[in-house]
């Protein structure tokens, strides 16, 4: 009798342990584009397969651009397999041939693709426009910070390595939507008092912010803070915007 029970249950088991595989897998990407003053600008979507539209966040990568994709494509991969689109973004081809495409000097030129491009992601029929959040690795987190201050769509903002920048007043932030800080204690790039700061400002308008320091790191992840790093933003990513709207939220000004 035992083993007629034991065998239903290791189907069962199976069938859990198939399943869950598949769900981890179950990510594609799209190759897209969209036009930015005349340019091309290149989009990869990565999104859990099904016609059914997920919330959406677009992935921007650092001063760098996207090398080998260490800061963008895993953390892309790990958005779409907890149900988001996520979009990473080519953000300099719309800057063209010019040079120094990673100057302050450029920054609101940059803000302008970058916006552009939270549209076209809006846009699409597989993407929920009522949800949509940014992520972004360094210089992107200083665009991904700015964007949730001045555009009301985004919902959700994460800063890895990054701050706010220069021309946005501090007074500003009490804009920006549920916010992700995280940041290295010893970085060198992006001082750490510049990620703190963005922190107390937020939770001095007593907006919701999170903070996740990497104590010793610097502005390279390890290849373990590294993986706590995709980890933590793809579940914050995932709990805030694919939670349901509470029926008394609080309008953003």
């Amino acid at each position: 009798m035992r083993r007629f029970l034991v065998l239903p249950f290791l189907a069962a088991m199976l069938a859990f342990a198939i399943l869950a595989q598949d769900a981890h897998a179950a990510v594609q990407r799209i190759a897209t584009s969209f036009r930015h003053e005349g340019r091309t600008v290149r989009v990869e979507i990565y999104r859990p397969i099904g016609s059914r539209a997920v919330p959406g966040a677009l992935v921007l990568h650092g001063a760098s651009g996207l090398g080998r994709g260490w800061f963008v494509y895993p953390f892309a991969k790990a958005m779409a397999e907890r149900g988001i689109a996520a979009a990473v973004v080519h953000y300099y081809d719309g800057l063209g041939n010019r040079k120094g495409k990673a100057s302050p000097r450029i920054f609101q030129t940059r803000e302008r693709i970058v916006k552009n491009a939270l549209s076209f992601l809006a846009s699409r029929k597989d993407v929920r426009a009522d949800s949509l959040g940014v992520y972004g690795m360094s210089l992107g987190g200083f665009h991904a910070l700015a964007l949730g201050v001045a555009d009301k769509r985004v919902r959700a903002v994460v800063s890895l390595g990054g701050g706010l920048s220069g021309h946005i007043p501090k007074s500003a932030v009490i804009n920006l939507p549920p916010t992700l800080i995280v940041h290295g204690s010893r970085d060198r790039v992006v001082p750490f008092k510049r990620a703190l700061a963005v922190s107390k400002a937020i939770e001095k308008v007593g907006g919701p912010v999170e903070m996740k320091i990497y104590k010793g790191v610097g502005h390279s992840l390890s290849s373990k803070t590294h993986k706590d790093a995709v980890n933590t933003i793809a579940r914050f990513m995932a709990r805030t915007l694919r939670a349901k709207r509470m029926v008394a939220e609080a309008p953003r000004r």
